[in-house]
């Protein structure tokens, strides 16, 4: 496959570009850059595929760079298929319809046909670990887990947190064309608002066995604090050791990376439904409960669990975790998206 980048640096954070900038690259990448048959090409007019060289919002700050607008017409003007790195939390409408725009966190009813939801990837030794942990046979009653914050930070966050009501914060977070017109900030605090609301009902539920780790007290996972991020990771894979079930619910960005990690580590991911859009859904054994359903959260939980046989539950756990290693591991998902704009 000819590639031409743009003169890509080799510190690029575009991950797609990783198997020709090689150096200092977490593991969990080895067999896509190992596997990959990519030479990069110093013309655009000998390529088969173009890659935009940077992620177009800036990971921490989300600005945007505007550059990707003079990439897309040379691109179009030479009739190359053009890639690019649109994840972050961000949700801003990019207007580039003759390219292939990866995401995080699209909206479903908003979704474009030139844009494609990117999975999250945890690090090589998270991998390892979910990898590792047994799928266990099915208990007398359902366990549920969770692993993470409900704790808002900054004025606006706050505000919505605390101040909105919980049927302004379904409402506007059901549906993408609400959610897109409100401040991200807002939309943060609105999400927290979420997980909070089903941590609760879930903990009052006595039908159900729940083990939640709330680390409001930690700093965050993306502090620059080395120690920190490692014991949020093990207090992650130790929650997840002790549950077949994982309630997923979005953050800043309207997905959540605790989905793709319950289905590498072969759990059913429950799933509150902010108009996601979900890689392989069809493919899945996923729990998906609408905003306006919320309240019976433990209701439709507990009915899975009842109308699913012993070794129908190890089956959908078991396939869950062969599809994350099939389609959305980054050597499986990468390859196929590439080849498929190509083809």
């Amino acid at each position: 496959m000819k590639i031409y980048t743009f003169g890509a640096l080799g510190t690029t954070r575009v991950e797609i570009l990783w198997s020709l900038r090689p150096k200092d690259r977490d593991p969990i990448f080895t067999p896509y850059i190992d596997g990959a048959n990519h030479i990069e090409v110093d013309s655009i007019q000998d390529c088969e595929i173009a890659i935009y060289p940077r992620r177009v919002f800036h990971p921490e700050t989300l600005e945007f760079d505007d550059r990707v607008y003079d990439a897309a017409t040379k691109a179009k003007r030479y009739n190359k298929p053009l890639i690019v790195d649109g994840t972050s939390d961000s949700d801003v409408f990019l207007n580039l319809p003759n390219t292939h725009i990866l995401r995080c966190g699209l909206y479903k009813s908003l979704q474009q046909p030139f844009e494609t939801e990117c999975p999250f990837w945890s690090n090589y030794r998270t991998k390892n670990k979910l990898d590792a942990l047994k799928i266990s046979s099915k208990p007398k009653k359902p366990t549920i887990g969770f692993c993470g914050t409900t704790s808002s930070m900054g004025t606006l966050s706050n505000i919505a947190k605390f101040a909105a009501p919980s049927i302004l914060t379904k409402y506007i977070l059901s549906q993408g064309k609400r959610a897109s017109q409100v401040d991200i900030r807002l939309r943060e605090g609105m999400s927290l608002k979420l997980r909070e609301i089903a941590v609760n009902l879930l903990t009052s539920d006595k039908r159900l066995n729940s083990y939640f780790d709330l680390t409001n007290d930690h700093k965050s996972y993306y502090s620059n604090d080395e120690n920190n991020r490692i014991a949020l990771e093990n207090l992650f894979i130790e929650n997840t050791s002790k549950s077949d079930y994982i309630l997923c619910v979005r953050g800043t960005g309207n997905y959540s990376g605790r989905f793709y990690m319950a289905l590498n580590a072969g759990r059913i991911p429950i799933v509150l439904d902010t108009d996601l859009v979900i890689p392989f859904e069809d493919k899945l054994h996923i729990i998906k409960i609408s905003l306006e359903s919320l309240a019976q959260i433990g209701d439709i939980i507990l009915e899975h669990f009842e109308n699913t046989t012993e070794g129908e539950f190890k089956a959908i756990k078991a396939q869950n975790r062969e599809v994350y290693r099939q389609f959305i591991a980054p050597e499986r998902f990468f390859n196929n998206f590439i080849n498929n704009i190509v083809e």
